[in-house]
């Protein structure tokens, strides 16, 4: 009868934004962290880059598997087998549905290489800054 509010939801959507340190860093750059903060997230944006890579490398290969079984699929029933035909048509559909997944869990998950790239590059701006600074002061 009475419809539940959505307030819980909105709380937690709000709490897990502000605890996304990549993306206060997008908003408010590196000048509003410490030193030690941004080495690691300088080491965390190298993870989360090198774990994209490897999905990525993964999602083509799974991706060019599947067209490949798709071509298999083609010749099979060129040739008569239609049996094979079928089994690899459902094995390029498969692949492609990982691939698919694949693709859009990376989406979800990182947005995008040239953001995590990004990242890292705004920290290495500023601690070669403040390295800088620090450099000048002790001269």
């Amino acid at each position: 009868m009475f419809r539940r509010t959505q307030m819980p939801d909105v709380f937690d959507r709000l709490e897990r934004e502000a605890s996304d340190d990549f993306r206060l860093l997008e908003e408010l750059g590196p000048v509003h962290f410490g030193t030690e903060h941004l080495v690691d997230l300088h080491a965390q944006a190298r993870e989360r880059l090198a774990l994209f890579k490897v999905r990525q490398r993964l999602g083509m290969l799974i991706g060019g598997t599947g067209a490949g079984w798709a071509l298999l699929a083609a010749l099979f029933n060129l040739a008569g087998w239609n049996w094979l035909a079928i089994i690899a048509l459902g094995a390029a559909a498969l692949s492609f549905a990982v691939f698919l997944f694949i693709v859009f869990w990376q989406k979800k998950r990182f947005e995008s290489r040239g953001e995590l790239e990004y990242a890292q590059r705004l920290i290495e701006e500023e601690l070669r800054r403040r390295a800088q600074k620090r450099r000048e002061a002790n001269r």
